[in-house]
């Protein structure tokens, strides 16, 4: 085998770059098809175990392989050669089985045994790509290009592939991770039973999808015991009698359509289990509209608070089935646009017509645009009478990242901006949310707001009111001040509906403290308005002194540090545990010595290709992640922004890799300085216009800022590639190639580091924090390299 493959000009050097590259398509296919599955089966946030999986998997194959050539010697690399041959084979047959086995055991349908499963294909994964580059370290930079070049296909395929199921996906991902095994085996493998073998598996695995795509057995995917899931609750409870009418597969996630033969005049939408949203029996006839259902959602308050003139043009932001178009309609609106991010509901609602009285498919008045809401509000300059929000968290993954991104900039300071430049002079933004904590989240990043225009607190909560009970309560920002007979009207609706919370603010409006007399002569005191909101609005306290006294993460919320929905104190449980996971983890690659590093020369180029490789993996991710935050804005929808983001920075990375092999073959230190001083460059040029840049061409067609977006990223990407195969190479060069697979782990659990580091900055200071750190690194490498260069160390 040795001899067939050593030389890429041979006719055995191409099945090896396409090998490198379909494992390469395989695990980041895998990886994103992994994420969905678990969104639906667990908690959003656990899908933070995918990508340490993935990454800790594919590190811990390079750790196997070093241990492989630890018992060999140089002139020997048949275990080597071996674990190539057959890891796809493995890795392909563990796909199979961890399919089938969360699919239909129960001991898999908790997160740490599922987690441990998913772990399999990506060692496998792990042992073929760090063997690659072991055996053929001179051919690092062309290896890294088909790597790169062969994840950046698997982020397009996938957005694709999802729409026929994420179990589908999975199995077809086998089929591609098997074929490398069959190239390898067949040319260099003369025993016919070993052929006969990999042509079975590939068969077997070409069938098995065949099955399941036209009659699954392996659907639905179950949904975890406590996990909190809406729609599992909603499926096995006794007082309902429930059943899936419809379910859809898309990157976004799984949408699911359930009705409820006990009310036969609603169904509900589930994405991923959850974020659940009602579509309301209609017969398309607007004097039919006085439900109960509406007319008692706090949603329709404000509505009932205004005359006609000041309801008639309403943006729905995350209209989902549509109650909030019917509310509109019963509000007397004439022109409604209705803006929904999930194109599989909006087709799903469109297809149910006859039930919904049509209100998508060219109701009179009604406009319905799939797009993300905050990107839509940017790019349009028409003004609104109503700008409404119900209950738009999505407690969904939709990345491969997980907690990060579940994050819609709904919510921020210039996000409010935003929605008041959209407002008409009188205009008003009606939030609907969940609990009154996201009640007081909402008027601290409001007042916020105001005060970068110039409005002190005290005045500013003149603009705002909140009423409703503790169970969606209702949030109003008015652009103009609210006057005291419209103070006055609200007021009155609020104890019309018996809406006296704790969480209670209305302009104007007098303190009164109530006392309910309990047993032996005591009482509850409670007050009928919020008392710090009141004070607030006395000038007698400062916002700043609420928030610090809070239980609760209350601070006003930026585009930068985007985390409206974490009200927790401090970093969350997941996230600090895998910061403490992946740091000892890489401490545990670093302390990890080889039997055969015995000179002293060889253990300081030992320590310092671990830094490098250990930075190389953490800067990386410190940019990438970011990065993606600030496209999402950008391009609209987080499942675009991902795929833009991934392609164009892993083809710039494998055109980048592939470049550097071909020139100043002599000068690799040179080319990793050069590198890594670019990258420092450029992220420090984007730190400080790409914000500008993005403003400039907010309002272009999709397809000129997917363009643009591309331009932005590619030569980042070049730059981001060459610094990993030039390392690969000088490990060639010095001799120290046993080094490779050890170098290939610490990279990769840099990687994990990267990652949850780049969030834990983000919720504590920003994503430009992070950016920055990142930038930081690669001037830190550019340095690392300087010294190295000059002292030969």
């Amino acid at each position: 085998m040795m001899d067939s493959i050593n030389t890429g000009t041979g006719h055995a050097g191409k099945p090896l770059y396409l090998s490198v590259a379909l494992i390469s398509i395989s695990v980041l296919m895998l990886e994103i098809g992994l994420s969905r599955i678990f969104s639906v089966m667990f908690e959003s946030h656990y899908v933070f175990l995918v990508i340490s999986s993935a990454v800790l998997g594919l590190g811990l194959g390079g750790v196997y392989v070093h241990k492989q050539v630890a018992k060999s010697s140089d002139s020997n690399q048949k275990p080597v050669q071996n674990l190539m041959c057959f890891s796809s084979a493995l890795m392909a047959l563990s796909i199979l089985g961890m399919t089938f086995l969360i699919s239909k055991v129960s001991l898999f349908h908790h997160i740490l045994p599922a987690a441990a499963l998913a772990f399999v294909p990506f060692f496998f994964a792990g042992i073929f790509l760090s063997g690659a580059f072991r055996l053929f370290p001179e051919k690092s930079a062309k290896l890294y290009a088909a790597d790169l070049m062969g994840a950046s296909i698997g982020s397009l395929l996938i957005v694709y592939i999802l729409r026929i199921g994420a179990m589908n996906a999975s199995l077809l991902v086998a089929i591609f991770s098997a074929i490398p095994g069959g190239l390898f085996i067949f040319q260099n493998l003369p025993s016919k039973l070993k052929k006969g073998g990999i042509l079975l598996l590939i068969g077997g695995l070409i069938l098995a999808f065949l099955l399941n795509y036209a009659h699954p057995f392996l659907e639905p995917i179950p949904m975890a015991r406590g996990s909190f899931k809406e729609m599992a609750q909603m499926l096995a409870h006794p007082a309902f009698k429930t059943s899936t009418i419809e379910s859809r597969w898309s990157a976004f996630g799984r949408t699911d359509l359930v009705a409820d033969e006990k009310n036969p005049d609603r169904m509900i939408f589930f994405v991923d289990g959850t974020a659940g949203t009602r579509m309301l029996r209609f017969d398309g006839n607007r004097s039919s509209l006085n439900q109960h259902e509406l007319t008692m959602f706090p949603g329709y308050f404000p509505f009932k608070m205004l005359h006609q003139k000041a309801k008639e043009k309403v943006l729905i932001i995350g209209a989902g089935g549509g109650r909030d178009v019917l509310i509109s309609l019963l509000g007397g609106a004439t022109q409604i646009t209705a803006v929904e991010v999930n194109n599989d509901m909006v087709e799903l609602v469109k297809k149910y017509s006859k039930f919904n009285g049509g209100i998508y498919n060219d109701f009179p008045g009604i406009k319905v645009v799939v797009q993300e809401g905050r990107n839509f509000v940017r790019a349009i300059k028409e003004k609104y009478d109503i700008i409404m929000l119900t209950l738009p968290i999505t407690k969904t993954s939709r990345s491969p990242e997980g907690f990060a991104l579940t994050e819609n900039f709904l919510f921020t300071t210039e996000s409010i901006n935003d929605y008041l430049d959209r407002l008409t002079s009188n205009g008003r933004m009606i939030v609907v949310a969940h609990h009154d904590v996201e009640i007081f989240r909402l008027v601290f990043t409001s007042l916020a707001a105001f005060k970068q225009k110039g409005i002190e607190p005290a005045e500013a909560m003149k603009h705002i009111y909140t009423v409703g009970p503790e169970t969606f309560p209702v949030f109003v920002l008015k652009k103009s001040p609210i006057t005291l007979p419209e103070a006055q009207k609200i007021h009155g609706g609020m104890h019309e509906h018996g809406y006296s919370t704790h969480s209670s603010f209305i302009p104007y409006v007098e303190q009164e403290t109530h006392f309910t007399p309990l047993e032996d002569g005591m009482y509850m005191e409670h007050d009928m308005l919020n008392q710090a909101l009141y004070l607030i609005a006395q000038g007698e306290i400062t916002p700043l002194e609420v928030i610090e006294a809070a239980n609760f993460n209350l601070k006003p919320v930026t585009d930068d540090d985007p985390f409206f929905y974490h009200m927790d104190m401090g970093l969350p449980a997941a996230l600090t545990a895998l910061l403490f996971f992946s740091v000892f983890a890489l401490i545990g690659g670093w302390l990890t010595r080889p039997d055969y590093l015995k000179e002293r020369a060889n253990r300081r180029n030992n320590i310092f290709f671990l830094l490098f490789f250990s930075l190389t993996g953490i800067g990386f991710m410190l940019i990438e992640i970011p990065l993606f935050q600030k496209f999402i804005l950008f391009l609209g929808q987080p499942v675009y922004a991902l795929t833009v983001l991934l392609f164009s920075l892993l083809i710039g990375a494998g055109i980048g890799s592939g470049v550097s092999g071909l020139v100043w073959n002599q000068r690799t230190i040179f080319k990793l300085r050069m590198a890594a001083l670019m990258v420092g460059l450029i992220m420090g040029i984007y730190i400080l216009y790409l914000n500008k840049v993005f403003l400039l061409f907010l309002g272009a067609p999709f397809i000129n800022r997917v363009i643009i977006s591309v331009l932005l990223l590619m030569p980042l990407g070049f730059f981001l590639g060459i610094p990993f195969p030039q390392g690969m190479k000088l490990l060639k060069e010095l001799g120290l190639e046993p080094y490779v697979p050890r170098m290939w782990c610490v990279n990769g659990i840099g990687s994990v580091l990267g990652s949850a580091l780049a969030i834990a900055l983000a919720i504590s200071f920003g994503f430009s924090y992070a950016l920055m750190l990142g930038a930081l690194i690669y001037f830190s490498i550019f340095i690392l390299f300087t010294i190295k260069q000059r002292f030969a160390l």
